[in-house]
Parts: C-alpha cells; structure tokens; sequence
C-alpha cells in the first residue's frame, strides 16, 4: 500500500515495504523527477537495510544526482555503493562513474583549480586494472584523456604566460613538464616546438637546431614544421653569417 507524505513534499509517496517504496522511486527516477526519486531510494536505503534490493535502490539514488548534475552528492552515494554492498552488480558501473562524477565535478576552465582531475585519473586507471573485461573501457579511456589533456593545457599555459615574459627558463620548466607528463597530448608537439623557440631566443642555435630537428623527427606531420623548418633556416643564415664575419677578421 502507498501514501502521499504531508502537504510539503505533494508528489512523493511511501511504502511499507522495501519493493513498493523501490518502485515509487523508480517511476518518479523514470520521469526524470529526480529530487522525488532521492527521496524515495533515500527510504529504502534507510528504512529497508536488510532488504534484497537496497543495493539497487543504492545505485538509483546515485544516479538520481548524477542526472540532476549533483556530481559531489552522487560521487559520495556511488562510493557507498562500493563500501556498503561490494558484491552488488552496480559495483562495477559504480566504481567507473565515480570517476566520470570526480571528472565532471571540476571547473571546465583550465585556468580553476583542477584538482580533482588527478583523482578523476586515479579512479578511472583503478577501475580499468580491477575490471580488464569491463564494456566500459574505451568510455573509461576517453575520459581519462579529456582529463589529461586538460591538466597538459593547464601546465602549457602556464608556460606561455612566463614566455610572454620573456622569463624563458620558467616558460621552459613548464614545456618540459608537459612533454614528460603528458607525451600522448596534443599540448606535447606545442611544448617541443616552444623550448626549441627558447633555445633561440637565447641564442643557443646548436642546441636550437637539435631541438628543432627532434621536433620534426618525432612529429613529422604537425602544423607547426613548415614553421621549424623556416625558423632552422634562419638560424642557419644568422650563423653563416656569423662565421663569414668571424673569419673575415
């Protein structure tokens, strides 16, 4: 038997049992009415500890916030799943998108804090090495990738800042930090081509030319090797020219 609640809460029932009350929540989670849903998994959860469909009822009330985009809320109630019920068939689903949760949760601007991104990476690696037959790999992948390549942005941004400033040893610290710490970014190829650039600047043209070189042997097809390829030359010309001189004195 189901009851509406008080005048408060209109459209929410209850149950006295553990599958009416799932079911109440289910349909309102169905028709997209996702604070009504929490409430009523919320009643199952607590009020039906014992009963054989909690861990569902668990699942449901974390994905109720993950589609009403609380993605803290739902990253906690997915985690407790894992905790609570660690051999429920949600387990997987519910290791993987706390990930996504942690993933989706951090400000899309590089320029935030991205904290959560590195915990983001962690928990979505975790869940590919426990679950190596999982259907959701490549989703798990593709995310990890958007993740890694946003952090890559954030440290190549912050070494073009420092090399508008012409501060090219910080600008460089940066660069290199990308290239080591993210290699399969598209920000890798930009950071290569900008310590080479610093190497000129500084006027170091053997070990620009060498950058450069190395540039161009390992990305062969980016946009930015016509560019390479003109800045060699006119490194080339500027020490010709400078060896003429030296010799002509």
């Amino acid at each position: 038997m189901a009851l509406y609640l008080g005048c408060g809460t209109p459209s929410v029932q209850t149950a006295t049992n553990a599958y009416a009350q799932f079911n109440i929540a289910k349909k309102e989670y169905d028709k997209k009415h996702y604070l009504n849903a929490i409430q009523g998994f919320q009643r199952v959860v607590f009020n039906f500890p014992g009963a054989t469909i909690v861990d569902t009822a668990q699942y449901y009330l974390a994905m109720s916030y993950y589609d009403n985009e609380e993605y803290e809320l739902a990253a906690v109630e997915f985690n407790r799943l894992m905790t609570n019920y660690p051999q429920s068939a949600f387990a997987d689903d519910a290791q993987f998108l706390t990930g996504v949760c942690l993933y989706k949760s951090t400000p899309k601007h590089y320029g935030l804090d991205q904290e959560e991104l590195t915990k983001a990476i962690q928990a979505l690696e975790d869940f590919i090495t426990d679950n190596p037959e999982s259907p959701r790999l490549d989703e798990a992948r593709a995310v990890i990738n958007e993740a890694r390549t946003r952090l890559s942005k954030k440290q190549y941004e912050n070494g073009l800042l420092y090399w508008k400033m012409s501060n090219y040893d910080a600008a460089g610290v940066y660069f290199q930090l990308v290239i080591d710490d993210y290699t399969d970014t598209e920000f890798a190829p930009k950071a290569l081509f900008k310590l080479a650039e610093i190497l000129y600047k500084q006027a170091k043209y053997t070990d620009a030319i060498a950058k450069f070189n190395s540039f161009i042997s390992i990305y062969p097809s980016d946009k930015l090797v016509p560019e390479a390829h003109k800045l060699i030359e006119l490194i080339s010309q500027k020490t010709d020219s400078a060896n003429v001189s030296g010799a002509a004195k």
